[in-house]
């Protein structure tokens, strides 16, 4: 299930405002309610009300194609990919190789219907290998418009040991909490648009001697040449549809 909690970052920024302008509230709450109607002012014209359903996703076929065939990567060499079932979903489940012999396994689970939303994803990776978890930190991807998409990254072991990215990634950035995709799909459903997703987990071989930082800048190259064929490829050529057409 998502959380649907206002995450940190959006709280630190509320508690910004509030401290720069102690004495403007009714602004702010008047700034809130422009916001507001201008969802609503369209919908009340048209008498057609947009939250009755969500606006669609089209040639969302794209998104079908990554759980069929996986995808490309310049300087990885695919050893095998496969379509399978993984707790409530379809993933692809692709196994590549680097120049150096290291076989690292990405698993992509795209939005294939425009209701579905993002919450159990790692739940379901972990439950089909119970992987005792070190402690979780983060990786910050450049994405190609130059933002940032936030990944969890930590050490994962049972009788081998990996060093695991994670992130949901999106058009110009993504993160690993659901709830951060939660709020950003909202503000673009305001606008009639969609934030359409894919869950990624990459699992890198680690020696279990080394440290996790060891592997930070691979594990960053691999994790970012990821995010830019997905935004390239993929999530650039997705569009919005009114909720009354139908997906193409």
């Amino acid at each position: 299930m998502i959380s649907q909690k206002i995450p940190a970052e959006v709280s630190l920024v509320l508690d910004k405002v509030k401290k720069k302008l102690p004495g403007n509230y009714l602004l702010l709450l008047c700034l809130l309610l422009v916001l507001i109607l201008g969802g609503i002012l369209p919908n009340l014209i048209s008498g057609q009300w947009s939250w009755l359903d969500q606006p669609r996703i089209g040639n969302i076929q794209k998104m079908k194609i990554i759980q069929k065939s996986g995808i490309k990567l310049s300087d990885l060499k695919t050893i095998d990919q496969q379509r399978r079932e993984i707790g409530e979903g379809e993933w692809s489940v692709q196994v590549v190789e680097s120049p150096d012999g290291k076989r690292i396994t990405v698993l992509l689970k795209p939005q294939v219907y425009y209701k579905n939303q993002p919450g159990v994803e790692w739940s379901d990776i972990n439950a089909i290998g119970h992987w005792n978890q070190g402690e979780i930190t983060e990786l910050r991807i450049p994405t190609q418009s130059g933002g940032k998409a936030t990944a969890r990254f930590y050490r994962a072991w049972k009788q081998n040991t990996f060093a695991v990215v994670q992130w949901y990634a999106w058009l110009g950035g993504g993160h690993y909490d659901p709830s951060v995709w939660y709020w950003l799909d909202q503000w673009a459903q305001l606008k009639r648009q969609r934030l359409p997703w894919i869950a990624v987990s990459l699992f890198i071989p680690l020696e279990p001697t080394k440290k996790l930082p060891t592997l930070t800048p691979f594990a960053l190259s691999v994790a970012g040449e990821v995010q830019s064929y997905l935004e390239q490829n993929v999530l650039s050529q997705l569009t919005s549809l009114p909720p009354s057409k139908k997906e193409k």
